[in-house]
């Protein structure tokens, strides 16, 4: 019992700390990517989602530690709660919204994946 609480810490741990700077690296890319417009400098998206950076740890965190544990549906929460809270910022920019949707998805991924490996471990 106690084991599978340090295998969820751990992979919550690991999920949030190697996701910091996984996430904000893959935003860069697809900012610069094919397609993307030169006239923003992504100055003006940050200031938008401030706080981004510390909303990420937590849910990556949250996520891997719900997978870990086998309660995969806590995601919904955790999904639901920073969409709600980002509604008003991500409804009044499109760049915002984008950058949202994408830094969400990778978040989700990642984290995704440590707890299905925090999972394995346990069963």
């Amino acid at each position: 019992m106690w084991t599978d609480v340090l295998i969820a810490v751990a992979a919550a741990v690991v999920a949030a700390l190697i996701g910091w700077p996984l996430v904000p690296a893959f935003l860069r890319l697809t900012h610069a990517g094919p397609g993307s417009k030169p006239e923003r400098t992504g100055a003006e998206d940050v200031e938008v989602l401030r706080g981004g950076m510390w909303i990420g740890i937590v849910e990556r965190a949250l996520i891997a530690g719900a997978i870990v544990l086998g309660r995969p549906e806590l995601m919904a929460v955790v999904i639901a709660v920073k969409g709600l809270g980002r509604f008003a910022e991500i409804k009044s920019s499109a760049a915002a919204g984008e950058r949202f949707i994408i830094g969400t998805f990778v978040s989700i991924a990642f984290a995704s994946l440590i707890g299905i490996i925090g999972w394995a471990i346990i069963t």
